[in-house]
């Protein structure tokens, strides 16, 4: 179970009484300490780069912190959605990674139609860290944690004037009714910066695999190529 987003301790000691392991996402190195003195097993560092709530720093610098911070396994989170990002994180020393945006567009995945249809035609720079849904659905998320999500019409009207929407009833009102509707040039849809990478709906286990077999595929052929075949993993 991933606890996150506050202190994980009050929950650790049942989680583990019931048999659960405990991670918990941390965007920050002094997080990712106090998560492990809080005595959960698995450190997700979660970068800037990714989609939904989050903090504001990049998932590389992160990563990089949090290794030498913690001593459990760290699992990376940001940014990462192809073989190449996966493989850069566990050659980095990550344990694994927690991949989202790009699984949105898969079958499996709840998106709606019209917010799959957005994904698969983001560019990189069309995602925003900002409050401006959170305000509008009077959700209070610490401002610590924006969502990042794709740009549009209402991301573009009110981003930076959160204030004003927190005071603005009509406002409020059309998100409600954009998500209702699945207008999404006014809902939101969460994704992180991979999203560029997201191009096709392909099955979950399709992508699942592709990242696998394909990340193990570059570790080696890149060991291959720096140290020879004597130190190429078996």
């Amino acid at each position: 179970m991933s606890v996150s987003f506050g202190s994980p301790g009050p929950y650790v000691s049942a989680l583990h009484d019931a048999g659960i392991v405990v991670a918990s996402q941390v965007q920050a190195t002094a997080g990712a300490v106090a998560a492990v003195d809080a005595g959960v097993d698995i450190v997700v560092a979660q970068g800037t780069d990714a989609g939904g709530h989050t903090g504001s720093v990049g998932t590389l610098p992160l990563l990089q912190l949090v290794l030498d911070a913690v001593d459990i396994p760290v699992v990376a989170a940001g940014g990462i959605a192809t073989a190449r990002g996966l493989a850069a994180v566990l050659a980095a020393g990550a344990a694994g990674a927690w991949v989202g945006t790009c699984l949105l567009a898969c079958p499996e995945a709840a998106t709606a139609p019209g917010a799959r249809d957005k994904v698969l035609v983001a560019d990189e720079t069309d995602t925003v860290l900002t409050r401006v849904f959170d305000v509008a659905q009077g959700i209070g998320w610490p401002e610590a944690f924006a969502g990042r999500a794709l740009r549009n019409r209402f991301t573009d009207a009110w981003h930076g004037r959160e204030a004003e929407l927190a005071a603005d009833p009509a406002a409020r009102r059309r998100l409600a009714d954009a998500r209702k509707a699945g207008d999404y040039d006014t809902a939101y849809v969460y994704a992180g910066q991979a999203v560029a990478l997201v191009r096709q709906s392909l099955p979950a286990a399709q992508v699942v695999r592709s990242l696998g077999e394909g990340a193990a595929s570059l570790l080696a052929e890149r060991s291959e190529e720096l140290f020879g075949d004597e130190r190429r993993p078996r």
